[in-house]
């Protein structure tokens, strides 16, 4: 899939962005007086999408916001939240409580991937053997990964199915859906946990559940004293930083899509079915060569002693704004017939897939961590059914200035995840890719995920990291 080859209209694309402006004005309305929005911390992007997805095309239709175009928008969102991750610091941590955290979600997304594979293969093999397996693989690319994920894999593989003799199976839709499903997982779900949790005395700060603020509560500070959002290290005469910070990352892209341009270009022009195949998959994983640029960028500007024309704080809000229109977008551009077609096999899905990755999740933090077991659970199963973003929300709740060293070990972990997590994100390719979407492919997928799983494990084992019983706590 190269999206960049997509003809959308500018006007439709100024419109798209007005409305979803307008629509997270109202969900911030909605949050600042509705009560039971503030119990639960929805957040006002969430709120947002669901408004543009009961009004927009594939609902009512007052709006005209096409799927289509909304998946494009969080193509290219998904590697512009991914650029400001490795331009905004260059410090790694690599010990224990990151590199468990990075294991502890590799696992939850294989849990999600099996539990979806496996419910795929029983639907082929007794009620409907024309079934798109592949939508078992959307699970963890929806809950863990997030919706940029979710829609670039499950468009890539649509083309594919195409490509091949097969009919679309609206996997960008579906992937969407898993993705909107794990928000609801992780912000209902957690914040019952959290309120479970901390009437059980669980948790270590928090011993009343009055200890949540009402500014957190209502999602607007009016009584407590607003957090800086950034500084400014270049001069305002001269620059607005944070439109230097922008153009930064609009540089980073733009290197990104020469590369991938040029990398898909050689790859195709031998001609063979297969590299064509690839090269789709390449597109697809434009995000991760985003990152790698930027990565590079931040250390060629610190080999030089330029870092500090980046402020780390300032592209933390660049990265949270394109996170809220991407999470706007995803929801927004469901197709509610393709999940009407699907609604058995997605239910069957998410109950079994949301337990699941609880289940696993509280058995690793109480075993894998030496503290705040009950916090590292609340941040870890924030992330693995919603993003990072989510999981500090939760973790908020029972951290709230963030004295533990849980919230930087989530920060750091997710990097390690990214890379760790690479070998998974081209399993969940091979089924379409290279087997062409036949059952064998699927169950190899089902092998290589637990294999690599177990390998995970071992030596996560073997350096002293997880203990296989539950410490006294």
């Amino acid at each position: 899939m190269n999206p960049w080859d997509l003809d959308v209209n500018l006007r439709f694309v100024v419109l798209d962005f007005l409305y979803l402006s307008t629509f997270l004005m109202v969900g911030t309305l909605l949050r600042r007086y509705v009560k039971f929005f503030q119990k639960y911390l929805i957040p006002n992007n969430l709120i947002a999408g669901f408004i543009a997805l009961l009004i927009g095309s594939q609902g009512i239709g007052w709006v005209n916001l096409e799927s289509e175009r909304l998946i494009l928008y969080v193509y290219h969102l998904l590697a512009l939240t991914f650029i400001p991750l490795g331009l905004r610091q260059s410090k790694k941590n690599w010990g224990k409580g990151p590199v468990s955290k990075a294991i502890a979600s590799l696992t939850a997304y294989i849990v999600q991937g099996s539990i979806g594979l496996i419910v795929a293969i029983i639907l082929i093999y007794t009620i409907n053997p024309d079934f798109f397996a592949g939508i078992g693989l959307l699970i963890p690319l929806g809950f863990g990964m997030g919706p940029g994920l979710a829609a670039t894999f499950g468009a890539g593989w649509d083309e594919t199915l195409v490509n091949l003799g097969f009919e679309a199976a609206g996997a960008a839709q579906i992937g969407l859906t898993f993705a909107t499903i794990g928000y609801l997982y992780a912000f209902f779900g957690g914040m019952t946990i959290i309120q479970w949790g901390i009437r059980k005395g669980k948790s270590n700060l928090i011993k009343d559940l009055d200890s949540i603020s009402d500014d957190m509560r209502r999602g607007v500070y009016k009584d407590g004293k607003p957090p800086i959002a950034g500084k400014l290290p270049l001069t305002t005469e001269a620059v607005e930083p944070l439109a230097f910070q922008l153009s930064l990352i609009g540089l980073v892209y733009l290197i990104t899509w020469f590369l991938v341009n040029w990398l898909t270009n050689a790859m195709t022009a031998g001609g063979s079915d297969l590299m064509h195949q690839l090269a789709h998959t390449v597109w697809s994983f434009h995000f991760v060569v985003a990152l790698l640029v930027s990565l590079v960028v931040r250390k060629i500007l610190d080999m030089t002693k330029r870092g500090y024309v980046i402020d780390r704080g300032l592209m933390n809000r660049t990265m949270g704004t394109f996170l809220d229109f991407l999470i706007m977008g995803a929801i927004a551009a469901i197709s509610v017939k393709i999940v009407v077609q699907n609604w058995e096999a997605i239910l069957i899905m998410s109950l079994l897939a949301g337990p699941a990755t609880g289940l696993i999740l509280w058995y690793i933090s109480y075993r894998a961590f030496d503290n705040y077991h009950f916090e590292r659970f609340v941040e870890i199963w924030g992330e693995m059914t919603g993003t990072i973003n989510s999981a500090l929300v939760l973790l908020r709740v029972t951290d709230p200035e963030f004295e533990t060293p849980v919230a930087e070990d989530a920060v750091y972990g997710s990097g390690i995840t990214l890379f760790l997590g690479l070998p998974l994100l081209f399993t969940l390719n091979v089924p379409v890719a290279i087997f062409k979407n036949t059952l064998n492919g699927y169950w190899v997928t089902l092998g290589l995920l637990l294999g690599y799983g177990l390998i995970l494990w071992i030596i996560w084992r073997a350096i002293g990291f997880i203990k296989f019983r539950k410490p006294q706590v």
